[in-house]
């Protein structure tokens, strides 16, 4: 497999994060939930800038004390951090995605999502 090329545009200057802390970031309740949903898109994102959760599982990142947030709470920050355009209109608590003007990666098996079949 070859890389792929990694471009935000001409001039646009780009680096690398680290997807492990992104997603230590994610659970840490400290961070504002929205703020929370955006480090779990950006720590779990595959190449093409999903990332899927199972059931419930996204919930349960985003909760505090071992205890997951409700559906309604999930819901909720996942549409906060769509308001402040963290993370693609897109996105729902089973799948977050990221838009490539945000968000490349250059190595990595496209996986088929479950949701947006349009990939």
């Amino acid at each position: 497999m070859r890389p792929v090329a990694i471009s935000f545009g001409r001039d646009r200057s780009w680096g690398a994060v680290s997807q492990h802390e992104y997603r230590r970031m994610a659970q840490h309740p400290g961070h504002p939930l929205a703020y929370r949903v955006h480090f779990a898109a950006i720590g779990w994102a595959d190449r093409q800038g999903h990332a899927a959760f199972a059931p419930g599982r996204l919930a349960a990142l985003l909760g505090k004390e071992g205890k997951p947030l409700s559906g309604q709470s999930t819901r909720n920050a996942v549409a906060r951090a769509k308001e402040l355009d963290l993370v693609s209109p897109r996105s729902g608590a089973a799948c977050l995605v990221l838009p490539s003007h945000l968000f490349q990666k250059g190595k990595g098996a496209p996986v088929p999502c479950r949701l947006h079949q349009d990939r």
